[in-house]
């Protein structure tokens, strides 16, 4: 016997007492995922969190019990081995974003000791063989910033980080169920067709959601008004900067102009003028903004050139007071967002450009 009810058993009870811990851990990174990867980024996905319950737990362990290769001898072994006890899950609505979300993860979260997050990409399609699996699986621990206060428990939890399309997620869970954790002697042949016939089903519902998404987006381009949304915002503003992702970042920007009521393209164009929709001219104010920020120590702050951080440069410009009084820091406010610092570090650009050329 690979694993010893002994070992079993302790194990069972340690994941009792430490469950809560587990919980808590999913629910942060899913909020960490949430709000810098739909909302920051602006991708369209569904974020989920779950904890392994004390039962499936153990039967878990019961079923490696059977196999050779899960020798684990002792209780702090299995912990160290099994990393799914506080899982998240991002189902992307269109395949290609698979990826952004997998570097996203990688600058959000931290690796074993400070190393790089493992990331695994498990694509197993062999339809022969009824094989449809795809998804990418992030193992990951909150950064040193994070294990704070109520979080501070946290430091060598991990979580698992499991990215794939609404679509694959469909096989995928249906598949675990009656494939990976068969009972009876495992499917048999009907199970296994339809099994099949619902990979299929899925893999060209992931081509019919992308065309969908595309037919959508190109519809959005043409539309006037105020903005529905933040994915309005990027299509109608693609044309302006047809080689940026707008998406990344897009999320702030799109909040941004609508605190300061540009909610429109034709408001946009009007309050800040022509040169704010212009990708070069946007793009060489972010590279002297992001070399004041390199020579003064902040360097995590620097603008991305191919990103919606081209309208963000001239709102920063042209509406820098507004979006500090917009963003104000203090007492009970929380932890200040990005946009914060940015204006504070903008300002204090400011004051040094103006001192150069007094000085001059």
């Amino acid at each position: 016997m690979a694993i010893s009810d002994q070992i079993i058993a302790g194990a069972v009870a340690r994941y009792d007492r430490e469950r809560d811990r587990y919980i808590k851990l999913a629910a942060r990174v899913a909020d960490i995922c949430r709000s810098n990867i739909v909302e920051r980024h602006a991708v369209r996905a569904q974020i989920t969190s779950r904890t392994k319950t004390i039962r499936s737990f153990e039967a878990k362990l019961r079923r490696f019990s059977k196999r050779l290769d899960k020798r684990y001898e002792t209780v702090e072994e299995v912990f160290e081995k099994i990393g799914d006890f506080a899982g998240v899950r991002v189902a992307t609505y269109r395949p290609e974003d698979e990826p952004r979300v997998a570097d996203a993860i990688r600058a959000l979260f931290t690796g074993p000791d400070g190393s790089g997050v493992v990331v695994d990409l498990k694509d197993k399609l062999d339809p022969a063989n009824c094989k449809f699996y795809r998804a990418t699986h992030c193992q990951v621990f909150l950064r040193e910033e994070e294990l704070v206060g109520d979080y501070g428990n946290l430091r060598g939890a991990s979580c698992e980080i499991q990215i794939c399309s609404m679509m694959s997620h469909v096989w995928n869970e249906i598949e675990h169920d009656i494939g990976y954790k068969p009972e009876g002697g495992g499917p048999g042949e009907a199970e296994r067709g339809l099994l099949e016939v619902l990979g299929h089903l899925t893999r060209s519902g992931d081509a019919a959601i992308t065309q969908l998404l595309a037919a959508n987006y190109s519809r959005m381009t043409a539309q006037t008004g105020d903005f529905s949304d933040v994915h309005d915002f990027v299509a109608r503003l693609r044309a302006f900067f047809p080689d940026a992702d707008l998406s990344v970042n897009g999320g702030q920007a799109f909040d941004e102009i609508m605190l300061l009521g540009l909610s429109s393209v034709e408001k946009i164009e009007k309050a800040l003028g022509g040169e704010a929709l212009h990708p070069e001219a946007a793009a060489a104010k972010i590279g002297q903004f992001n070399k004041y920020l390199n020579a003064s120590g902040s360097p995590e702050l620097e603008l991305n050139p191919g990103s919606s951080d081209l309208l963000l440069i001239s709102l920063l410009s042209k509406f820098l007071d507004k979006i500090e009084e917009n963003h104000p820091a203090g007492r009970g406010k929380g932890r200040p967002s990005r946009i914060f610092y940015l204006a504070k570090s903008y300002r204090e650009y400011r004051q040094a450009q103006a001192g150069k050329q007094n000085a001059a």
